[in-house]
């Protein structure tokens, strides 16, 4: 099943090109202009200064490694920075289950009715921006910090993702999962 993100925030109905089921996206959250520019600047950067590092030290070595290494950090460096211009948080749900995905990248997905709870929380810049791990079974997926959502599922683990939409979907927590508390 593929599903098609939107380039915009808000809610939308997407399909996948199979014909099946019909899925709600709640939100398709890229990082804030500014840190989005911010961060594929610094790896640009970092990536011309360890060029010059690497290349300079395989004139002067004679050494074709250094080269290698120059080349390496080049792609490694841009590629991040291409990364970085890309990610975006996206929410899609539907009768059965929620994706939270930091795409291009990871991706949670749970059923729910493995929920136990969906609360309001407000998620802060202190747990990173992208995919973290913040404790055992504990997840943050942020792009942009502010009002979120952490869902506490049956096993334990708990996922939280920051969202503008986090009443809309608690409310839909409380319509699909049956063992909301």
């Amino acid at each position: 099943m593929v599903v098609f993100p939107v380039p915009f925030r808000g809610a939308g109905v997407v399909g996948d090109r199979g014909g099946g089921a019909v899925h709600e996206v709640h939100e398709s959250i890229s990082l804030s202009p500014l840190l989005r520019r911010s961060t594929a600047a610094l790896c640009v950067i970092l990536g011309i200064v360890l060029v010059i590092v690497c290349g300079f030290a395989a004139i002067v070595e004679h050494d074709p490694a250094g080269y290698v290494g120059a080349v390496l950090s080049a792609v490694l460096s841009f590629g991040l920075a291409a990364y970085m211009w890309k990610v975006r948080v996206i929410i899609t749900t539907d009768v059965e289950r929620v994706s939270i995905a930091l795409s291009p990248g990871l991706r949670q997905v749970f059923r729910w009715d493995e929920v136990v709870s969906a609360t309001a929380v407000h998620i802060g810049m202190g747990s990173g921006i992208g995919y973290r791990m913040t404790g055992p079974g504990m997840r943050v997926i942020l792009a942009s910090p502010g009002a979120g959502v952490r869902f506490r599922l049956h096993d334990g683990r708990e996922i939280s993702v920051a969202t503008d939409r986090r009443d809309e979907l608690i409310e839909l927590a409380r319509r699909r999962a049956p063992d909301l508390q």
